[in-house]
């Protein structure tokens, strides 16, 4: 059985997820985020890459709505997938579209259909989340807030790269149907604002935390084991695309290397923020301080000056009196 190696005090189910995922996320991140400029220069690398992880989602997503909606459900399941159960977020639709939106009708036969990794995967999750519906709650909390968080970057990404082909003059106007660029329907959830985005991960972080509250203790283990198991099948996927598009030996050195540089230079980067931070808590106490000094010998300065005047004038009154 699995065991979290998270400290002792208890975490919310999301955020243990992300303590015992955060190694399997990083390098899953920069491997992604290196391949991504061979997507956006390659229709057909990029289609292939939206056909794997679609895979992935449409087969959460259908186990879902099948246990949701099914009378053979337990009622006790049932509730616990209602939590988590918003549509939404759903992706496959969105997936299909920008499948159907990217891939020009001369590439469409050249693409592959069935491949190893997409059919292990979708056989995987078929299998757990039938046999453990509740492991559904690690692959909306991993998937859906992989799209809220660097899915935004991949889509700003796209974006750029679409606009930039159209080499336009600076005068000249974006075209509107470029800001919906092919590939970024996956990452906008309905033409919803930034701000409604925020409020549905809200609302899966609440349902989250509402679920959680209904599980046992096994069943949260094997939620915890499972989404360890949501990065390595979507490595799977990523590994088997660099066969598919033909990636070559040096641009997975290239990748390496930059994982690797990334990957020594997150800590650095994280302990050189911290003592900015610090410093700057140092600076604006001294700066508090010198303040607050300068304030009080200010104010005995006019003790010992101002007050002489007026008691001067005071005895004066008092002896005229």
């Amino acid at each position: 059985m699995f065991s979290s190696t998270a400290p002792s005090k208890q975490m919310s189910l999301g955020d243990e997820i992300n303590y015992i995922t955060a190694s399997l996320h990083h390098e899953l991140n920069m491997i992604i985020m290196s391949r991504l400029p061979l997507g956006l220069k390659n229709s057909k690398a990029f289609h292939e890459g939206l056909t794997s992880f679609s895979i992935i989602y449409s087969t959460f997503e259908a186990s879902l709505d099948f246990h949701i909606r099914s009378s053979t459900t337990p009622s006790r399941t049932r509730t616990i997938l209602e939590q988590i159960y918003i549509p939404a977020i759903h992706r496959a639709s969105a997936f299909e579209k920008d499948l159907n939106k990217y891939t020009p009708e001369s590439e469409k036969d050249e693409l592959s259909k069935s491949t190893p990794a997409r059919s292990y995967v979708a056989s995987h999750v078929q299998r757990v989340t039938t046999e453990r519906p509740h492991a559904l709650l690690a692959y909306c909390h991993c998937l859906y807030m992989a799209l809220f968080a660097g899915g935004q970057h991949i889509k700003a990404a796209i974006s750029r790269s679409t606009i930039r082909k159209l080499a336009l003059q600076p005068h000249q106007i974006v075209p509107e149907d470029a800001k919906t660029a092919p590939g970024i329907g996956l990452f906008t959830f309905d033409g919803r604002s930034t701000k409604e985005e925020l409020e549905l991960r809200q609302k899966l972080r609440d349902g989250l935390r509402r679920a959680e509250e209904l599980l046992t203790p096994k069943e949260r283990s094997e939620v915890l084991a499972e989404a360890c198991e949501v990065f390595k099948l979507t490595r799977r996927l990523v590994d088997e695309l660099d066969g598919i598009c033909g990636t070559t030996s040096n641009v997975l050195l290239a990748t390496k290397q930059y994982t690797e540089s990334e990957s020594s230079a997150a800590p650095l980067e994280t302990t050189a923020a911290r003592r900015s931070i610090r410093w700057n808590r140092r600076v604006e106490t001294v700066v508090k301080g010198f303040v607050c000094v300068s304030l009080m010998v200010g104010y005995l300065v006019y003790l010992n000056v101002k007050p002489v005047g007026e008691t001067l004038a005071l005895d004066g009154e008092h002896n005229a009196i």
